[in-house]
C-alpha cells in the first residue's frame, strides 16, 4: 500500500522528456523584466508619493502658520510690553507732579516713585515673554492701587496740614493782636516808667562856683589870690524820688582843659564821665544844700574860665556854671 507522504510536494515545472505532456505541473507566474516595473507596484508608489507631497505641504503649511502666528505673538507682546511701559511711565508721571506739587512730599511717595523707577528699567532691561508681561502688568496694577492709596492719604494729610495751618492762622492772628496790645501796654509802661524815673530824678538849682580864700574863705576873682574853688548847689525836693544817701559828681575843668581834683572816672550802664569830686548827702525828699571844694594843684590856679558841671547818680547832667578869674 502505497501513501501519500512518498509523493514530492512540489514537480519540476520542465518535464524531464518531451513526451511527457501529461506530467502534473504548478502554475506558471509571468517573469518581469528588470527594466518594466509592475503596473500595480507604480500606482501604489504614485499613491504614496503624492500622500507624502501633501503631508510634507501640509507640514511646510503649518509650520508657516506657525512661524506666522510666532510674529504675531511677538509683535503683539511688543505692543503689550509698550503698554505696560506706557502706563508705568503714566503713573511716574503722576508721582512727579505730585512731589513738585508737594514740597513736604510723605515719605512713602517718594520711596514709590523710585519703585515704578526700578519697575520701568527692569521691564526695558528684560525679554518679552507672557510671563513677565503678565508680572509686569500684575506689578503695574499694584503700584496704581498703591498710589490710589497714597494719594488719599497725601490729601487727608494735607487737609489735616491745611485745617491745622488755618489755626495756626487764628492763633497767629490772635498772638499777633495779643503781642500788640502788650507791645502798647509795654510802650505806655515804658513811657510811665520814664515818666516816673524823669519825675523821681533829683534836679538842682542855686548852683554856684566861686574861688575862696584864707581860714574864712573869702571870695575872690584873682587866681594868684585864691587858695579854694568851692561850688555849692540845692538839691530839690521831690516827693517820688527814692530817699537814701546819694552820690553826686562835680567836675572843674581848667582853662587849659584838665580836670581839676581827684580826676578820677564813673561809670553807670553805658555812661562814663570825668570827675573832680564826689560830694555824698542824705535825701529824705526834702530839698538840701551841697557844697564842696576843689584845692588848687600849683601855686596859684590860671587866669581864665573854669567849667563846673554837675551830675547825679546816674551820671546825669543836672546843672553847670562859669567860673572866671583874673
Amino acid at each position: 500500500m502505497s501513501n501519500n507522504y512518498d509523493k514530492p510536494i512540489f514537480t519540476d515545472a520542465t518535464p524531464h522528456t518531451e513526451n511527457n505532456e501529461s506530467a502534473q505541473s504548478l502554475p506558471s507566474y509571468q517573469h518581469f523584466d528588470n527594466n518594466e516595473p509592475p503596473k500595480g507596484g507604480g500606482i501604489l508608489s504614485k499613491i504614496i508619493i503624492a500622500l507624502l507631497a501633501l503631508a510634507t505641504g501640509g507640514l511646510g503649511y503649518y509650520t508657516y502658520l506657525l512661524n506666522k502666528d510666532k510674529k504675531a505673538t511677538e509683535s503683539e507682546l511688543l505692543e503689550k510690553k509698550d503698554q505696560v511701559l506706557s502706563e508705568l511711565k503714566l503713573l511716574k508721571g503722576s508721582y512727579e507732579q505730585i512731589v513738585l506739587k508737594n514740597k513736604g512730599i510723605e515719605e512713602d511717595l517718594l520711596e514709590a516713585q523710585n519703585k515704578i523707577d526700578k519697575y520701568i528699567d527692569s521691564l526695558q532691561d528684560s525679554k518679552v515673554s507672557i510671563s513677565s508681561l503678565l508680572r509686569f502688568k500684575s506689578q503695574a496694577f499694584a503700584l496704581a492701587k498703591e498710589r490710589d492709596l497714597l494719594l488719599r492719604k497725601n490729601d487727608s494729610l494735607l487737609q489735616i496740614n491745611k485745617t491745622i495751618q488755618k489755626d495756626l492762622d487764628s492763633v497767629s492772628v490772635k498772638l499777633t493782636s495779643t503781642t500788640a496790645k502788650v507791645d502798647s501796654l509795654a510802650q505806655q509802661a515804658n513811657k510811665l516808667k520814664k515818666v516816673v524815673e524823669e519825675g523821681s530824678a533829683l534836679q538842682i538849682n542855686k548852683l554856684i562856683a566861686e574861688a575862696v580864700k584864707g581860714s574864712k574863705n573869702k571870695t575872690t576873682d584873682r587866681g594868684r589870690a585864691a587858695d579854694k574853688i568851692r561850688i555849692c548847689f540845692t538839691v530839690v525836693a521831690n516827693k517820688i524820688a527814692k530817699a537814701g544817701s546819694k552820690t553826686f559828681y562835680i567836675k572843674v575843668t581848667a582853662p587849659s582843659g584838665i580836670t581839676l581834683g581827684a580826676n578820677d572816672t564813673q561809670s553807670v550802664a553805658n555812661i562814663t564821665v570825668n570827675f573832680s569830686t564826689a560830694p555824698h548827702f542824705i535825701y529824705e525828699n526834702k530839698s538840701v544844700d551841697v557844697c564842696d571844694f576843689i584845692s588848687k594843684t600849683s601855686k596859684e590856679f590860671e587866669k581864665g574860665a573854669y567849667k563846673i558841671t554837675v551830675y547825679d547818680d546816674n551820671l546825669n547832667e543836672v546843672g553847670s556854671t562859669d567860673l572866671v578869674l583874673k
